[in-house]
């Protein structure tokens, strides 16, 4: 075939950058052969209820299927399903890792397209979190330009993410691959979502490759769209003797099993155009990768509205966010200064005083002071820290709000806000956020400072136990 010149490469991951029947093999099997000894029955229930789990989360690889399983719900009474299963976890997490690995030509084969600016796309069907932290370990966040995979499935009820996971949530999130989703429920081959795909990038499908392990899924919708098709031959595993247990368990329903069944044992009744037999790198014999210009479009009203929403979401939460800080400083600050003023009461009536330069001065002075010294710096990160953050986030928000009011009049939820704010009226008087603020932090000074010179006044009285009573008890009195 003549060479072509290809600008947008499309990817699918798993078995293509990466032998993912190997990872998902390596990790399943301990858990399964555990579920299976601690239930206690048939193989052929455990598999059914493994894969019940599967295709209602539409993933074979769910990390909660412990907690969701049927055939372990008497395991679950028991206690923490995990304390039962650390064992497997463990062998599981190891069997991930060691086999976690790219094949050998992907990394540099990859690099070197990103240096001749050629774009870059990953469509999986495996879901975003598991992608994106594969991405991650294989160095590829910034490598591939936009990853399309279907959104995350909901975490169950009563489980706790962070303690599950080893490291913080920056580890497991892309920061430079775009991550966008793909439709609910769209699994491949789809033609349509593919085209989607192309036309969300700004492609064009002559000047694109789409790279696949699976005939069935994959070189047959390339065909189907128009695209060059290409297909990973390497990274076929439909014929390993293992991935019969991937099929009994898998998420997809009976009939796409049966019809890769079909496809597998029968062949297929066409050729695919490009065939990498042994390497991801064979694809530079058949194409001329060059740069990908960014198409000059103007971006639809409705797509820009909705771009729109996602900041002004995004903001919304930055509000909430230094709004929550804010609340706490304020709490802390209230708590420092009451625990001051109690140690104040403790020395007070312990007639605690201390003697400068002739002058008595009650120990509570110096904590009253203390509490005084830390309200202002409270006071100080509060107004001009994390108050003018708050401010500039809500500054932002009124600008979208006011450019996109009339398109999308329910955005306006900031304004509404800032003016049920700034109406706010004490004892007759207008007080807006900065005022409430100042008068806050002006009325604990007020308190402080007043009760520091009622403290330089007052005359504590020495503790009970070591005044020198003048007269004696009654019983002494009396004579003998």
């Amino acid at each position: 075939m003549p060479r072509k010149i290809i600008d947008t490469l499309i990817l699918d991951l798993d078995n293509t950058l990466f032998d993912w029947f190997a990872v998902w093999y390596a990790s399943f099997k301990p858990v399964y052969d555990a579920i299976a000894a601690v239930s206690g029955k048939p193989l052929d229930q455990v598999e059914a209820a493994i894969r019940k789990v599967h295709q209602a989360r539409r993933t074979s690889e769910y990390t909660f299927l412990l907690e969701e399983i049927d055939s372990l719900a008497e395991a679950r009474a028991m206690g923490d399903i995990r304390d039962h299963f650390r064992d497997a976890l463990e062998l599981s997490r190891r069997g991930r890792d060691q086999n976690l690995k790219l094949y050998p030509s992907v990394f540099p084969s990859l690099w070197e397209l990103k240096k001749k600016g050629t774009k870059i796309v990953a469509y999986t069907e495996s879901m975003g979190f598991y992608s994106a932290y594969r991405l991650k370990r294989f160095g590829l966040d910034g490598v591939i330009d936009v990853l399309f995979s279907p959104i995350d499935h909901e975490i169950p009820a009563g489980v706790s993410v962070e303690k599950l996971r080893r490291h913080p949530d920056e580890f497991y999130q892309l920061q430079v691959t775009e991550t966008r989703h793909t439709p609910p429920g769209e699994l491949k081959p789809n033609p349509r979502v593919l085209l989607d795909i192309i036309k969300d990038i700004g492609a064009k499908i002559e000047r694109c490759a789409y790279v696949g392990d699976s005939l069935f899924k994959d070189v047959a919708m390339a065909r189907d769209v128009g695209v060059l098709d290409v297909h990973a031959q390497f990274g076929e595993s439909q014929r390993r003797p293992e991935y019969s247990l991937l099929q009994r368990v898998s998420h997809w329903t009976e009939e796409d099993v049966q019809r890769e069944k079909a496809i597998t044992a029968k062949g297929h009744n066409f050729t695919p155009t490009v065939v990498l037999k042994d390497s991801f790198a064979e694809i530079f014999m058949y194409c001329d990768f060059v740069k990908f210009d960014e198409p000059a479009l103007e971006i639809e009203l409705e797509q820009q509205s909705k771009n729109a929403i996602e900041i002004w979401k995004k903001c919304v939460d930055v509000h909430q966010h230094f709004n929550d800080l804010e609340m706490r400083i304020r709490n802390f600050a209230i708590t420092v200064a009451g625990a001051l003023l109690a140690a104040v009461s403790f020395t007070y009536q312990q007639g605690l005083q201390a003697q400068i330069f002739d002058v008595t001065v009650p120990a509570g002075a110096f904590l009253v002071a203390a509490a005084t010294f830390a309200w202002i710096g409270f006071f100080l990160m509060d107004r001009f820290w994390y108050h003018i953050l708050l401010k500039g986030a809500v500054d932002h928000s009124a600008k979208i709000e006011k450019r996109y009011a009339d398109a999308i009049p329910e955005i306006g939820l900031g304004k509404t806000i800032s003016e049920a704010s700034g109406n706010v009226k004490i004892l007759g008087i207008k007080m807006n956020s900065n005022r409430r603020l100042e008068a806050f932090y002006a009325g604990g000074a007020v308190i402080l400072t007043i009760l520091f010179f009622l403290l330089l006044w007052a005359k504590p009285q020495p503790p009970a136990l070591n005044r020198v009573s003048t007269n004696p008890p009654a019983a002494a009195a009396k004579s003998p």
